[in-house]
């Protein structure tokens, strides 16, 4: 949807989950269709396990999550998932310090890194190269996280993100949702 914004201003501020709370965009009048992607986040916890952010639905879905204190990504364009694991060398991120996540996808080529230092580039299965949803978009956690697809948890985020949550899809133009 050429020039839509779904929410145009941005304060600083910070979102604070305790396990059962979450943001929710309803899709369904502004679908996502994109071939390009690109979905920045700070985050930080004590907990090891969370559903960070999800959207889309059966084999069209972007999931990205907190799994044994490692950034996990999943990407499903259609023809089977991408998966990514980063997880720092001597540590885990679930220490209540602040990281910064940045995934992009340009057709088929993912790239997730976190703390701009922690980077895994690999690629999408088969020839799919469009995300499509016009589901929901949830942050922070979801009614049911053990039944979204691609899900590696059962849970919810608990503790912060910061305001810095920006979300754009490229089509003909860029859809945004900012937190």
């Amino acid at each position: 949807m050429p020039g839509m914004n779904f929410c145009p201003t941005k304060e600083e501020s910070v979102a604070t989950f305790k396990g059962n709370e979450f943001f929710c965009y309803d899709l369904s009048l502004t679908p996502i269709q994109s071939s390009t992607d690109e979905i920045t986040l700070s985050f930080r916890t004590l907990q090891r396990n969370g559903l960070m952010l999800h959207t889309g639905k059966s084999a069209d879905y972007v999931n990205l999550s907190l799994k044994s204190g490692a950034v996990w990504l999943v990407i499903n364009l259609g023809s089977g998932a991408f998966e990514a694991l980063v997880e720092p060398v001597n540590s885990k991120f679930n220490d209540n310090t602040w990281h910064d996540v940045r995934v992009t996808r340009n057709l088929r080529q993912v790239t997730i890194s976190v703390d701009g230092i922690l980077t895994t580039t690999g690629y999408t299965q088969e020839d799919y190269t469009m995300l499509g949803s016009d589901d929901f978009f949830y942050i922070g956690g979801s009614p049911n996280t053990a039944d979204l697809p691609g899900s590696p948890v059962s849970n919810n985020f608990m503790e912060s993100f910061e305001s810095r949550i920006s979300f754009e899809w490229n089509c003909d133009s860029k859809n945004r949702i900012d937190s």
